[in-house]
């Protein structure tokens, strides 16, 4: 009985004590729990001013970009005068050197010449007479050869001043190229603690481009795993009515010359989107705010980034040489998503789909800011 009571009475204590420490367990995880969150929310923030900084810079590099554009533009409209300069030269410099010849001749050795050749008095006076008319044409054709020296050296003047432009303005963007770098590098970094889930989302994304038989039936399945993803994760997608009502206003992704028209019939082959010529290595956003739903390696596609702007609306971005986002990323408006190949003349293939169905990209992209 003793021993009864004796163990009765331990066993609340235990018990009692037991609690305490899974209570403290439970406070401490709740805790951990709680600096976790403000840790995340600290991230996204700071990957939210990171991001902001990148639309800013892409701005400011794709500016560059269309400032050297017109600087090398003119510089071969400057190169182009100075050769047509030069061979009016060199038209001049024969002509003049024939007309000198000729009065060399008669001025060293007129005797000789006459009795050479005997003409007729009358021959004689307008021999003199048109090598009379011939010292002004020479003195005009002295002045000529003047003038086309003087804007001979202007032009070359004006060609190394665009040189020395170019140089620096090449100089500016490299430099800004690498500042976007170095923020592309931050992104990633802060972005390490999501990796695992980015990872999952891209192996989904593939798994169902390799069941995809085309574009359309690739659309439609990401898009059903995104609404589920949304779903499990009680995530907001892009307002409703917000893509209609930039209609018209969406900056271009690239800039560059328009190459291919939305329904183009080129070898039989209608165009169900736009292509644009743009430079080496030139700067790629996102046209407006979205998420990325693919991007990768497509079929005859390439490298194709997917861009789901809500309502049913998909941007559909191929030819990028170096993709800088993920499947799974949110996007804002003018975000950098990547950069063009680095070869001469690459092209940027943009295509814009309601529901699956390929729509006319220039009815919503700001005409104004193309390129």
């Amino acid at each position: 009985m003793s021993s009864f009571s004796y163990a009765g009475e331990e066993t609340p204590v235990s018990a009692k004590s037991e609690l305490s420490r899974v209570t403290d367990q439970i406070k401490k995880a709740q805790k951990e729990h709680q600096d976790l969150k403000q840790k995340a929310k600290s991230v996204q923030k700071e990957i939210l001013n990171v991001r902001r900084k990148m639309v800013a810079a892409a701005g400011s590099i794709q500016e560059q970009e269309e400032s050297l554009d017109r600087l090398e533009q003119k510089l071969e409209e400057f190169e182009a005068q100075q050769a047509l300069m030069k061979k009016r030269l060199e038209v001049r410099k024969a002509q003049r050197t024939r007309v000198l010849a000729a009065l060399q001749s008669l001025a060293y050795k007129p005797t000789e010449a006459l009795i050479a050749q005997p003409m007729k008095p009358q021959d004689t006076l307008r021999s003199a007479l048109l090598l009379r008319e011939a010292v002004p044409q020479l003195e005009y054709s002295t002045e000529g050869l003047r003038k086309d020296l003087n804007k001979i050296a202007s032009l070359t003047t004006a060609i190394r001043a665009q040189y020395a432009q170019i140089k620096t303005m090449t100089r500016r963007l490299n430099e800004k190229r690498q500042s976007m770098n170095a923020l592309i590098k931050k992104k990633s970094e802060l972005q390490t603690a999501f990796a695992s889930e980015s990872s999952r989302a891209k192996e989904r994304a593939e798994k169902l481009a390799r069941q995809a038989n085309d574009l359309k039936e690739l659309l439609a399945k990401l898009e059903a795993e995104s609404k589920r993803q949304e779903k499990e994760d009680n995530q907001k997608s892009v307002p409703t009515g917000a893509f209609m009502a930039a209609k018209g206003r969406i900056p271009y992704p690239v800039k560059g010359n328009i190459i291919k028209q939305y329904g183009q019939v080129d070898a039989g082959i209608t165009s169900k989107g736009i292509t644009i010529q743009t430079r080496s290595n030139a700067q790629v956003i996102s046209p407006y705010d979205g998420k990325v739903l693919f991007a990768g390696p497509f079929r005859g596609y390439g490298q194709l980034l997917i861009i789901e702007h809500g309502d049913g609306y998909h941007t559909l971005l191929a030819g990028i040489g170096r993709l800088d986002t993920s499947v799974g990323q949110s996007l804002l408006a003018g975000e950098p998503v990547g950069i063009m190949l680095a070869q001469s003349k690459p092209t940027l293939y943009i295509e814009l789909r309601k529901n699956g169905q390929p729509i006319n990209p220039a009815t919503w992209l700001n005409q104004k800011n193309k390129g």
